[in-house]
């Protein structure tokens, strides 16, 4: 493209911003755009959107995403493991409460394996301490990892290399992370509850708007709109302070509540299915740990699809920290032409005359005596 300098006199060419790489470099573009060109060209949205996908593709958030599935799951015992021990505390306080336990237990389950669970309760009752003990320190550790592959996959999405720096810097930063993380949760939490609590009930009721006819649908908005914000909550706080790397606020705002609503629309969708199938005894048998794995492996995908969107927004493209290509290396390669010396190159001369006068001679001696 063309411009002119400050005097307005003479024109000056740069590179358009469209055409050029990573690294600066103008590329070769074809004359006629395709079908997806052109509209990438037409609609800014459409060519976001393309850019999210390019960088997720590229960067494998397929494989992150599966990745951080499979450190969910592994998590998810030592954080049972602690609140086991938490109800083995109440529990303990509660002679009654027990007793009421192992009765229910005893209806449920019949046999030996009743006896055998009540055994179990009454040794975790005793041994409550260990069991805290021993499930808070797994529960850091596992947490630890879980939050490092997390922030793994999200600094994938803006192309930084979550290893680089102090690794004793990094599990500090990632310890606190992980208790930022944990009130995080319980204030979306509390946010999520108070649309499905009957809070938002008895506002409705204090308001006088109980008995209108949008009593009910009108409570299930609130629900879903609460659900929204706690989710927009937790998702900015990802999306914003994972990446090893400054984020604009702006671009992990927009993508957090893109994030939000996703979210949400998964979680009611998501409900809707797996209330239905685990009306049957094999979706009873298998659907809750198969239906956990689906679920965190969709909720991360999501995350990580947001986080390439915040990446490739304009404003963070413009201050992307890109590394210059390595140098190029010229090698020079030298090759020796083998030239005869003088006295070799006469005495191959020579050899070559004589030959020639030999089979000159054997020619015109088989010629005459075809000829007589």
């Amino acid at each position: 493209m063309t411009s002119n300098n400050e005097n307005g006199m003479t024109p000056t060419t740069r590179p358009h911003p469209r055409d050029t790489d990573d690294f600066g470099i103008e590329r070769v573009t074809q004359d006629d755009p395709g079908f997806v060109d052109r509209y990438r060209q037409k609609w800014p949205w459409f060519d976001h959107l393309m850019r999210m996908n390019e960088r997720y593709s590229q960067m494998g958030g397929s494989q992150y995403s599966a990745g951080i599935t499979y450190f969910s799951v592994l998590s998810m015992f030592p954080i049972l493991m602690l609140a086991f021990a938490v109800i083995a505390f109440i529990l303990a306080g509660r002679p009654d409460y027990v007793e009421q336990v192992q009765q229910y237990i005893s209806r449920m389950v019949n046999g030996e394996m009743g006896e055998s669970v009540n055994s179990i309760i009454e040794v975790a009752i005793s041994q409550r301490g260990t069991i805290a003990g021993l499930g808070a320190f797994t529960a850091v550790w596992s947490g630890l990892g879980w939050l490092n592959n997390l922030r793994y996959g999200v600094s994938k999405m803006w192309k930084i290399d979550p290893t680089r720096g102090s690794a004793v810097m990094m599990k500090l930063k990632d310890l606190l992370g992980l208790v930022l993380l944990f009130f995080i949760f319980v204030l979306a939490a509390a946010i999520s509850v108070l649309g499905s609590s009957g809070v938002s009930h008895q506002v409705l009721i204090f308001l006088r708007i109980d008995q209108s006819p949008a009593f009910a649908p009108l409570l299930k908005i609130i629900a879903i709109l609460l659900g929204v914000v706690a989710n927009f909550v937790l998702c900015f706080w990802l999306i914003a302070y994972l990446p090893r790397t400054k984020v604009p606020r702006r671009s992990a705002f927009h993508a957090a509540l893109i994030a939000a609503v996703a979210f949400e629309v998964f979680k009611q969708v998501g409900s809707m299915f797996f209330s239905s199938a685990l009306t049957n005894p094999a979706g009873a048998t298998f659907g809750p740990i198969i239906g956990v794995m689906v679920l965190l492996y969709i909720l991360w995908q999501i995350l990580l699809y947001c986080s390439a969107w915040a990446a490739t927004t304009e404003e963070s493209l413009a201050i992307a920290h890109v590394d210059a290509p390595e140098p190029a290396v010229i090698r020079i390669r030298q090759e020796v032409a083998l030239v005869p010396e003088p006295a070799t190159s006469a005495k191959m001369l020579g050899i070559g005359a004589a030959l020639g006068l030999v089979v000159s001679a054997m020619w015109r001696g088989v010629t005459r005596t075809q000829r007589r």
